[in-house]
């Protein structure tokens, strides 16, 4: 049984909505959160104490619809941030392990390259050797 077309690509519809929706929560989670689960926008709140202008108050990442419903997202700015950097620096060290790793897939690249030479001279050569066999066999 088939579905209808327009059905379909309804269904596809809300099947991508769902899964950005999960993306949305599971990027809120870590680090500084980019959208929230609602789909909305953060933004970057400062909830202030306007006694000292030196400091401004607790700052959050919130979404932009934020109400104290359970269903759009705050978070402190002091977590996102902590988070962001232990991430930054996990990518960091995986990138110096590539990095160290690059002299030696250089000098591996040079060992192939100086064989891929040796093996086009010895094709070449069976080539000529090739050429004198027809010769001596066809004239």
């Amino acid at each position: 049984m088939r579905m209808d077309p327009a059905a379909e690509i309804r269904d596809s519809k809300r099947t991508k909505e769902y899964i950005n929706m999960l993306s949305s929560v599971a990027d809120s989670e870590y680090g500084i959160p980019t959208r929230c689960p609602c789909g909305g926008s953060i933004i970057h709140e400062v909830r202030g104490k306007d006694d000292y202008d030196t400091l401004p108050g607790k700052r959050f990442f919130t979404c932009k619809n934020y109400e104290a419903d359970g269903f759009h997202y705050r978070q402190p700015w002091v977590i996102g941030v902590e988070e962001q950097i232990e991430r930054l620096t996990k990518r960091l060290e995986e990138v110096e392990v590539v990095i160290n790793w690059v002299p030696e897939v250089n000098n591996h690249i040079q060992r192939l390259e100086a064989e891929v030479d040796n093996l086009t001279g010895q094709v070449y050569n069976l080539s000529m050797q090739v050429e004198v066999l027809e010769k001596l066999c066809f004239d």
